[in-house]
C-alpha cells in the first residue's frame, strides 16, 4: 500500500499540468451532458493520470482502463468519453472507469462503484520466478477485452517487483506492441519473441 501511495503522489507531480488539462475538459463535458464527476479526489486524480499516460503513449485520449485492441473501430469507440458509457451508466450508475456518473449519485453509490472498479484489478497475478503470465483474464462484455489487461497487470507487478528483468507473457501481438510503447515512454529495455502461440516480452529496468 505504501509503494502504491508513493507511486500515486509521484505521478500526481509528474502529470500535474496534464491533470489540469484533463480536469478542464472532464468538468466541461460533464456539465454539458448532465453527468457527475467522481467526487473522490484520489480516484478521479488517478484516472486523470491514466488518461494522461494514454495520451502520452498512444497520442489519443484512450479509456484509462483498457489498452488498445488493434481494432481501429473498437479503439475509436474507446476514446474517452467512450461509446459504451451510456450503457454502463444505465447498468452501474457510472461508466466502467467510475469517472462519470448519473446525476444524484449518493456517496454510497460512488463508493460502491469505486469498489467495483478496484475489485476488477485486485486479482492474483500469475507471477513466478520473474515471469508474469497475463493470459486468461475475464473479458469485459462490452469491449471483449481482458480485465485487467497486460499493461495494468504490469503496473501492479512493478509496485512490488525488485528484479532487474521481467518476462511478460501475452496472448496477442497487439499486447506485445502495447508493452513496447509503454516501455518507450517509461524507459524500460524491451525485447520480444514468439513461443508456443504466445508472445514473450522481456523488460529490463535500470
Amino acid at each position: 500500500m505504501l509503494k502504491m501511495m508513493l507511486a500515486f503522489f509521484r505521478d500526481t507531480i509528474t502529470y500535474r499540468k496534464a491533470i489540469k488539462k484533463q480536469t478542464k475538459w472532464i468538468d466541461k463535458y460533464a456539465a454539458k451532458n448532465g453527468y457527475e464527476v467522481n467526487p473522490s479526489w484520489m480516484m478521479s486524480t488517478n484516472l486523470k493520470i491514466w488518461l494522461s499516460e494514454m495520451e502520452e503513449t498512444y497520442d489519443k485520449r484512450l479509456c484509462p482502463c483498457f489498452e488498445p485492441s488493434g481494432d481501429r473501430k473498437l479503439d475509436r469507440a474507446m476514446i474517452c468519453p467512450c461509446k459504451f458509457m451510456d450503457a454502463e451508466i444505465e447498468e452501474y450508475g457510472t461508466c466502467h472507469c467510475s469517472l462519470f456518473g448519473k446525476p444524484g449519485m449518493s456517496p454510497k453509490e460512488w463508493k460502491e462503484s469505486n469498489g467495483r472498479l478496484m475489485g476488477e484489478y485486485r486479482v492474483d497475478l500469475k507471477l513466478e520466478d520473474g515471469v508474469l503470465d497475463t493470459r486468461g483474464m475475464p473479458l469485459d462484455k462490452h469491449r471483449g477485452l481482458p480485465i485487467p489487461d497486460a499493461t495494468h497487470q504490469l503496473k501492479s507487478t512493478l509496485l512490488h517487483f525488485k528484479g532487474k528483468e521481467l518476462i511478460v507473457i501475452v496472448a496477442t501481438e497487439q499486447e506485445a506492441d502495447n508493452l513496447r510503447r509503454v516501455s518507450a515512454v517509461k524507459g524500460y529495455g524491451y525485447a520480444v519473441e514468439t513461443r508456443d502461440d504466445a508472445w514473450y516480452v522481456t523488460l529490463t529496468f535500470n
